[in-house]
């Protein structure tokens, strides 16, 4: 095993800054709510971070460096011809494929710090986790104060029409993934601590997503946030006190479907699902549209563009050199048209591969903590192919990869399946 003792100061400043940059976020909304531009802030922190991370990775496995980057190589193979070919902007797509090696390239680095030197990936990590948290728990007070941006947009048809607020942050759809994240790995880790700690911690991030008014934001915390009890209760129970929990679960569930949409009205959220099911049914509401937006650029595609073109992808600008909407926002779709078949195939080995990580992690040692990642790993899919923004998200890949490596530490650093 590789002595990381000569490295630790190093990994302790990059791990540093991993724990800044949803500040970094919050600030480069700040200026552009202030001043109208940001000057690149964000970006240039995360490029950064990914540079940094890339040399790290090259001293600790030298081996998955070089296939990353490969990887990344035989992604913009169809971009690329498209630059030759019609002289379309590669920019773009070159900025999206770093995202979509991100969550790789940091999940091998956690990994390979869990193996060398988990001690100090540990503790770094709560800093990690925590500094980051409380970025996310400003941002949305300030948020409930009316300052930063609302998180939709302007509509004529609703009688508020600024709905919810997302702070400082861009992307409602990007932090409500983040939400998920910080959700499944806080929570947990804080249980088995302090349990009134947690209860103040499960309802203020319930209040960040009820105030961001995404679907699957909401939803999702909700899950993750009952499941810790939930699994611990399970833990302490007889059989038949088990059948009884399943019975008081099932007609909870039934009490919330029922309330369901008296507690979307006090969000302000039911007027626009209304809007939207009475002009486009039930697809409208799960899809926003996405069904449609899909058809589209495949007609583009399929207009402008060879099959054997399409294989490989035609890249972001070929998309958006026919149509101002050239996102369908179903990762799985919009790789697949982007990037081609290599596009589709990384974006299943990524979801699937964490799946199977955590799913595996918690046979071998069941907790709660291994069961919160593997539902999130499980609901992040889910989010990707009816929703998107989880694999094109620039905030959400240094927490999946986070929450994921934890689960590789060492027996006595996770928490007990009680």
């Amino acid at each position: 095993m590789q002595s990381l003792t000569g490295w630790r100061g190093a990994d302790r400043l990059l791990l540093g800054l991993y724990s800044a940059y949803l500040l970094v976020d919050a600030c480069n909304g700040f200026l552009l709510n202030e001043l109208g531009r940001a000057f690149g802030l964000s970006a240039l922190y995360k490029l950064t971070l990914m540079g940094l991370t890339f040399w790290r990775l090259t001293t600790l496995v030298p081996a998955l460096a070089s296939g990353l980057m490969l990887v990344g190589c035989v992604l913009l193979l169809g971009p690329g011809y498209s630059w030759l070919r019609y002289g379309l902007p590669l920019t773009e797509d070159i900025a999206l494929v770093l995202k979509l090696l991100a969550p790789a390239l940091c999940f091998a680095y956690f990994a390979a710090l869990c193996r060398t030197d988990p001690d100090e990936f540990r503790r770094s990590s709560y800093w990690l986790l925590g500094l980051n948290l409380a970025t996310v728990l400003l941002n949305f007070a300030l948020g409930a104060f009316g300052f930063g941006y609302s998180s939709y947009l302007p509509q004529p048809h609703l009688a508020a029409q600024a709905l919810g607020s997302k702070g400082f942050f861009n992307a409602a759809n990007e932090v409500s993934v983040v939400l998920l994240a910080l959700t499944a790995l806080s929570l947990p880790l804080l249980w088995q601590r302090q349990k009134g700690a947690f209860g103040l911690l499960a309802v203020a991030l319930c209040g960040c997503a009820s105030l961001l008014m995404t679907k699957s934001g909401l939803a999702g915390v909700l899950l993750l946030a009952a499941l810790v009890p939930v699994w611990w209760l399970w833990s302490q129970l007889s059989q038949k006190q088990r059948a009884v929990l399943l019975a008081t679960v099932a007609l909870s569930v039934l009490l919330v479907a029922v309330y369901l949409p008296a507690l979307l009205a006090k969000l302000g959220l039911w007027q626009k699902l209304q809007y939207v099911y009475q002009n486009q049914g039930l697809a409208g509401v799960l899809l926003s549209s996405r069904d449609q937006y899909a058809l589209a650029i495949w007609q583009i595609s399929s207009d402008y563009y060879s099959a054997l073109h399409r294989l490989f992808g035609i890249g972001l600008a070929g998309v958006s050199n026919h149509s101002w909407k050239y996102w369908a926002e179903s990762d799985a779709f919009d790789l697949f048209i982007f990037y081609g078949v290599p596009g589709a195939l990384w974006a299943s080995w990524l979801f699937f591969g964490f799946l199977l990580h955590s799913l595996v992690c918690h046979l071998k040692r069941p907790s709660v903590l291994s069961a919160s990642v593997l539902l999130l790993n499980a609901l992040l899919l889910g989010i990707a192919v009816v929703a998107g923004h989880v694999l094109s998200s620039g905030m959400l890949w240094p927490l999946w990869a986070l929450a994921n490596a934890w689960l590789l530490l060492p027996a006595e650093e996770t928490p007990d399946a009680a």
